[in-house]
């Protein structure tokens, strides 16, 4: 049963008063230590804002934000308005990676508004912001930034506890398709190979699956990170199962043959992908292991991981660069959400960190830092990825993409039990 959206209207209109009086107190939240990432996603309501008109999303949409129609000046006054109100409390953001204190730090230069946040990963945080908000708790987040498709529309956008909002002021530089719900930017897991025995790499996906490549695949463990299982999820969808299904024709010359306990070819793959794997504990550990192991050995890890201090890069290869591309796919992709809480009492401050969250200076802020940190994509097009890296039209041709409709289809089939027989 979906939750009426009372909460944030209540919450819009006390924050009209705060221009005149004050509006509702709410304490900080403790601020947590960094903590590792996992990922959620699927489908809600169209959106009634005018920003989002003419709009052919494929993902599933959160309801829309009011109050779009301010202009920046009077939003930037409403809501360091609401930040100076008497008892007024502290802005909070719930997300799962701490650089967000680096956004939020640089939110307060530019603006002067003070903020906390909370750190925490995959299912955890769910977990808590669901418990908080069905208790009706003060002190939770005003927005949230989510990765995980599957959580975040069962666990979130299905109860209406988040509330799309797109700055009007960037609405025509945001892709289209990643505007409901917003997706703040995209990290990409890429298949990477040693190239120390002069390997070039895998022309074809299937190649992974023969019995050459047995104990020579590395990825994180899929209990420990649910990207990696909505990965292999997304697989057996039609999309996917049709692109492995011709894969496979064209490099064995016949048409694929399916085992009894796999409806399409996507199984099949997991199937045989899965007898070659070997699961690592994460995977800056198995970036590392694979720059100092045996050359044609092949990882499927974050490709900002290629940057790190104890990985050699001149010994690895990523496979998307290849030419010509491998056929099937190279690796997956799953985005960041960033949605206002609906129940939140600061709802211009929640729009106008999402406003400064997809700007070019708040982006940088905290996931452009340094040369190092490539594997992110904003989707505001204005925002060029860093030196040596592709845009973000580049990895949606080639990487999986995790899609919010399906995967709660795919889990209710029974995929994820699939998956773990397929790992024994």
């Amino acid at each position: 049963m979906r939750r009426t959206k009372r909460g944030l209207a209540m919450a819009m209109a006390a924050a009209m008063t705060v221009l005149l009086s004050a509006c509702g107190s709410k304490e900080a939240a403790p601020t947590t230590a960094p903590a590792e990432t996992t990922a959620a996603g699927q489908e809600t309501k169209a959106p009634e804002t005018k920003a989002l008109e003419g709009g052919d999303a494929k993902a599933p949409e959160t309801d829309a934000a009011p109050g779009g129609d301010l202009s920046l000046d009077d939003l930037v006054k409403a809501a360091q308005d609401e930040a100076a109100a008497p008892g007024a409390g502290t802005f909070m953001v719930y997300a799962p990676t701490s650089r967000i204190a680096k956004a939020l730090d640089a939110f307060k230069e530019t603006y002067g508004i003070e903020s906390e946040y909370y750190n925490e990963s995959g299912q955890d945080l769910y977990t808590k912001l669901t418990t908080e908000l069905e208790a009706g708790t003060k002190d939770t987040a005003d927005v949230v930034l989510m990765q995980d498709s599957y959580l975040f529309q069962t666990q979130l956008v299905n109860y209406d506890y988040v509330t799309n909002y797109v700055p009007a002021y960037l609405e025509k530089d945001i892709i289209k398709e990643d505007q409901n719900p917003l997706v703040c930017y995209y990290y990409n897991k890429l298949f990477i190979y040693n190239n120390t025995d002069g390997s070039s790499g895998i022309t074809n996906i299937w190649q992974l699956t023969e019995d050459a490549m047995s104990g020579k695949l590395f990825m994180k463990d899929i209990s420990k990170e649910s990207v990696n299982k909505n990965f292999l999820a997304m697989l057996t969808g039609d999309e996917w199962s049709g692109k492995i299904e011709a894969a496979y024709k064209s490099y064995y010359g016949k048409d694929i043959e399916l085992d009894e306990d796999c409806p399409n070819a996507g199984y099949q793959f997991i199937k045989a992908l899965l007898k070659n794997v070997t699961f690592g504990s994460g995977d800056g550990d198995i970036a590392t292991e694979l720059s100092n192991g045996l050359g044609g050995n092949m990882g499927l890890f974050v490709y900002s991981k290629l940057r790190d201090d104890s990985v050699d890069q001149n010994k690895l290869n990523v496979v998307a660069y290849g030419e010509p591309q491998a056929e099937g796919f190279s690796g997956f992709m799953y985005p960041m959400y960033l949605q206002m809480v609906s129940t939140t009492d600061r709802p211009y401050t929640a729009q106008l960190f999402i406003y400064f969250l997809m700007t070019e200076d708040g982006f940088k802020s905290a996931f452009q830092t340094k040369a190092a940190d490539i594997g992110t994509y904003s989707t505001n097009t204005t925002i060029s990825p860093l030196e040596g890296d592709r845009e973000l039209t580049f990895w949606k041709d080639c990487l999986v993409i995790e899609d919010p409709t399906y995967l709660p289809d795919a889990y209710a089939g029974g995929v994820l039990d699939f998956i773990t027989y397929c790992t024994q």
